[in-house]
């Protein structure tokens, strides 16, 4: 199960215990929020029992190669954004590792995309790490291996199919494993860096046309729906109160008015506002 799985298991103890009033009351039966249409990918619909009892499917999990995609319609990401200083130390709780497991998928992405190639290598061994951490090693170490292959070869066709069979097979081992938040917090994880890299080359070289792309209140209000619904044992150990808050904001600068345009000024608000709930999220040494 790898070696966080146990401590993962110890921390399951007065599970509401620091977990805001809003998240641990949360009604159980009320439905699950429907993914927004901009994230959905008929190829994650999958029918069979263990993604049904999870309730991962295209209504309810975003798809990573969709959120990504943003990315290829948008200028280059600036160089100082396109690495980023990683931990070398694990979180002991499962939600904070699967948001990093998303970061890394992202991480990912821009380097192939910036041209990092090279850089390729160190990510994919991370998500190793990161995948036994969250006891889905096995799958992980043969994604993992794919996509340093095919961003050797600069494929990024390729490289995309394989992070989006990532996310599939990671989720239907965490439906094995019982543990229906996490996929979402990968996507999660995955949407705020790949977002945070967008504004930053919407900052670099801005055009209404192009800022429209990222104007998009359905998924912040989508993310903050799921974590005021997580499960207490996973909320406990996350920001929860203050990622909603962030997500919120968000909402809130990307909804604009009847005849409204996007403003260089609205796209920096956003990069920092998306650029303190990473720093929420993986640490305050991310902040760029």
């Amino acid at each position: 199960m790898g070696i966080c799985r146990a401590q993962f298991a110890a921390d399951e103890e007065c599970v509401t215990e620091g977990v805001p009033d809003f998240v641990a009351g949360v009604d159980e039966a009320e439905e699950e929020p429907v993914v927004p249409e901009l994230f959905r990918d008929d190829a994650l619909l999958d029918e069979s029992h263990a993604n049904r009892e999870l309730g991962v499917n295209v209504y309810t999990s975003p798809s990573i190669a969709k959120i990504f995609a943003q990315l290829e319609e948008l200028p280059p990401v600036p160089e100082d954004y396109v690495l980023r200083k990683r931990s070398a130390r694990l979180s002991t709780a499962s939600g904070r590792v699967a948001l990093e497991m998303g970061f890394l998928l992202a991480d990912g992405f821009i380097a192939v995309c910036s041209g990092h190639m090279n850089d390729v290598k160190p990510i994919a061994l991370e998500l190793n790490r990161y995948g036994r951490a969250l006891g889905v090693g096995g799958k992980m170490e043969a994604h993992s291996a794919a996509l340093l292959e095919q961003a050797e070869k600069g494929n990024k066709r390729r490289f995309k199919q394989i992070l989006t069979g990532t996310q599939s097979d990671v989720n239907a081992e965490l439906a094995d494993l019982g543990d229906p938040d996490l996929a979402h917090l990968i996507a999660l994880g995955g949407w705020v860096r790949a977002y945070e890299a967008s504004a930053a080359a919407l900052c670099d070289e801005f055009s209404v046309e192009d800022a429209e792309i990222i104007f998009y209140p359905d998924a912040p209000d989508y993310f903050s729906a799921i974590l005021r619904g997580i499960d207490p044992s996973t909320a406990r150990k996350l920001e929860i109160e203050q990622m909603c808050a962030l997500l919120d904001e968000l909402t809130r600068l990307m909804t604009l008015a009847e005849g409204e345009v996007p403003t260089l000024e609205k796209v920096q608000q956003l990069r920092l506002v998306t650029g303190n709930l990473a720093s929420l999220i993986v640490g305050a040494e991310y902040a760029h």
